[in-house]
């Protein structure tokens, strides 16, 4: 909802100023003269970017939905539960958001409209929930479902955090060792080493190669990196070369079928969502293939939508060769067959997301000794590059 400043004259011809949020310029002067206020000046104001940006951590905006859940069941109007959320809410984000959602509804406006306002904290799916809630006169069941597939959306996003920490600090271990022995170490043995006039072995030299270009030739090797991030980020945005991506992450062993089940659950998830929410099941079918994260997986769902749209089942609708989990047709079939796709979808979601997790685990068990036996491999190369020399230096020595 637009916001104006007004310069407006009161009853008793004091001039007051203040900011009013209305639907249009014609209303708010309406809107005044109730008030005995006539407007001198009245100027649109810019919307508040800043604010627009908010984003709460997933633990608060879940709690944030329980409590107007609770209120709502309790038969507290929506305007006296957000403005009493809004009072009892720290300083900080969440305040300010629930006072501006306040705002407007406190004018009329509807909730899911006000929420829009928040874009990338409701974004249109879940707002597209409130909304189907409040036409539906069910808004306290509409937030609880929302409210529980943020936390099931929060849950995986951890758990696959989590599943990255240790190769990452593994691997900037590796890196940062690498780096200081071949910034550091090699080049003190490569001088004591020509000082001695030593024949050295292939491994040996192209160690000292490799140390010398390490040493003098970085700030080319960090403009080239940054470079190929430059270049992979601009061709990430083409359509065609992330469809080539997301094909070769899906042929990956063990780390594929990880992306597989995660884009499986969150189309589930969000496909659910919005079928309970009441949303047409092409509109859901849609915002589910716009969100599963592959552009593959989204792509057949996209061509099963056009198919469902001529009175297709969904399940006979995916392409023959689908890069979804083989059980996600019978789960489907079911479901469909039944008259109850959305508990089919479910138990896509949560046995997808069980799965995922089940192949985070192995991808873990098997990456953990692949990591250590590099690690271990790398320092004993460069080890043995070391040495090598030092044994022939000492057999010569012997020999005499």
């Amino acid at each position: 909802m637009p916001a104006f400043a007004i310069n407006a004259i009161d009853r008793a011809g004091t001039r007051r100023f203040f900011r009013e949020d209305a639907p249009s310029e014609a209303e708010l002067r309406l809107q005044l003269r109730a008030k005995s206020l006539w407007p001198v000046r009245i100027r649109t104001v810019a919307e508040n970017r800043k604010l627009a940006r908010l984003v709460l951590p997933a633990p608060e905006f879940i709690g944030m939905l329980h409590q107007l859940e609770l209120q709502l069941r309790a038969g507290v109007n929506a305007d006296t539960a957000l403005g009493q959320l809004a009072a009892d809410a720290p300083p900080g984000a969440m305040r300010l958001m629930l006072e501006k959602i306040h705002r407007e509804v406190a004018q009329g406006t509807p909730i899911h409209v006000a929420c829009r306002f928040f874009a990338r904290q409701f974004p249109p799916h879940l707002a597209a929930v409130v909304a189907a809630g409040e036409a539906s006169a069910q808004l306290p069941e509409a937030i609880r479902a929302l409210a529980a597939h943020v936390n099931g959306h929060a849950e995986l996003r951890r758990t696959a955090r989590r599943a990255m920490i240790y190769p990452v600090v593994v691997l900037v271990a590796t890196s940062a060792l690498v780096a200081f022995l071949l910034g550091g170490v090699v080049p003190q043995f490569a001088e004591i080493f020509a000082s001695l006039h030593l024949s050295l072995p292939a491994v040996t030299v192209a160690l000292i190669a490799i140390s010398q270009a390490v040493r003098h030739g970085w700030p080319i090797g960090l403009v080239v990196v940054v470079l190929g991030v430059v270049l992979v980020s601009a061709a990430a945005r083409s359509p065609r070369l992330q469809r080539l991506r997301d094909r070769l992450l899906l042929r990956l062993p063990v780390l594929g079928e990880v992306i597989r089940h995660l884009a499986t659950a969150r189309f589930a998830a969000h496909c659910r969502l919005l079928h309970e929410a009441g949303i047409p099941l092409l509109e859901a079918l849609r915002t589910g293939a716009e969100l599963t994260g592959n552009s593959v997986m989204a792509a057949q769902l996209l061509a099963a939508r056009e198919r469902v749209a001529v009175g297709q089942p969904l399940y006979a609708a995916l392409p023959k060769k689908h890069a979804f989990p083989a059980f996600i047709v019978p789960a489907l079939k079911s479901g469909e067959t039944t008259g109850q796709l959305g508990a089919a979808l479910r138990h896509i979601e949560e046995y997808a997301a069980t799965r995922a997790r089940e192949r985070l685990a192995t991808a873990l068990a098997l990456l953990e000794p692949a990591l250590l036996a590099t690690l271990t491999g790398i320092v004993g190369l460069i080890a043995l590059s070391f040495f090598l020399p030092l044994f022939s230096l000492l057999g010569g020595v012997n020999a005499r």
